[in-house]
């Protein structure tokens, strides 16, 4: 398995190239994830529904909704991901509209062949040396495929009906990754029970407060190794134990380790 995080030119976009087979547990993002497996299908799950990806197909997941996937051949296979920001998306469709809009865009597989060839040959020149200008031109030719796809200048937000315990709940979190969080003080805090609130986030997060909660103190951590902050003070500042925790929980979420990923940031 080869896994390359390179840096990136824009932003609010990153990317993701893993090949030779993976198999990621389920695990969230603070952004869009745009993706696909140029070479073989791709099995995977999102909101408790269990499909298959197959080339030619293009899925988009939501921040922060939990899914997981893996590859369907080892041998074959290369997973083509982008994550995007809602800062990024609404600055592309600004270009392509002259219009703004207003998120979220929903979860979603869309079945284009002519948007799956566009992201695997943006993706692709991405991984490479840039011609800044060439790159700017595949960015826009993807995206408004997408666009379209999605709606176009109708683009419609979708509704978001989450309990709004579980919005305060991972609104704390965020605003508390540093500090011990205890289950029976969330709960109280919004008036049910420990045993409640986990069946609320397993409905409606597909995982527990604490694996969602872990799931956001790696991405604060990443970004924090993006940000060239000490490995030594990492851990402290998303709530880990120790930067062996941090690495161990670094790696089973992103399949290298933090100083693997840090490396190829700098030296891609």
């Amino acid at each position: 398995m080869n896994i390359v995080y390179p840096p990136s030119r824009y932003e609010g976009l990153e990317i993701l190239s893993c090949s030779g087979g993976h198999h990621f547990r389920e695990h969230l993002h603070d952004a869009y994830v745009l993706w696909l497996n140029s070479e073989t299908g791709e099995k995977y799950t999102v909101s408790g529904g269990k499909r298959i990806l197959d080339k030619g197909e293009v899925s988009l997941i939501e921040p922060e909704v939990p899914h997981a996937n893996s590859s369907c051949h080892e041998s074959a296979s290369h997973l083509r991901s982008f994550y995007c920001t809602e800062a990024f998306f609404q600055k592309q469709y600004l270009h392509i509209y002259e219009k703004e809009y207003i998120a979220p865009l929903g979860n979603r597989v869309v079945e284009n062949g002519s948007l799956w060839k566009k992201l695997t040959i943006l993706h692709e020149y991405l991984l490479g040396e840039q011609d800044i200008f060439h790159s700017d031109e595949l960015v826009l030719e993807a995206f408004s495929t997408l666009f379209a796809e999605c709606g176009g200048r109708e683009l419609k937000p979708v509704r978001d009906g989450c309990d709004w315990r579980i919005k305060a709940a991972v609104d704390f979190f965020h605003a508390h990754l540093e500090h011990q969080i205890q289950l029976e003080d969330l709960a109280e805090q919004f008036s049910c029970s420990s045993y409640h609130l986990i069946r609320l986030f397993r409905f409606q997060k597909g995982m527990t407060p604490h694996a969602y909660l872990t799931q956001l103190r790696l991405e604060k951590a990443r970004q924090c190794i993006d940000a060239d902050v000490p490995f030594s003070q990492i851990a402290p500042m998303v709530g880990l134990a120790d930067q062996s925790h941090l690495t161990r929980q670094f790696k089973k979420r992103y399949g290298v380790t933090p100083g693997q990923y840090r490396r190829q940031r700098l030296l891609f």
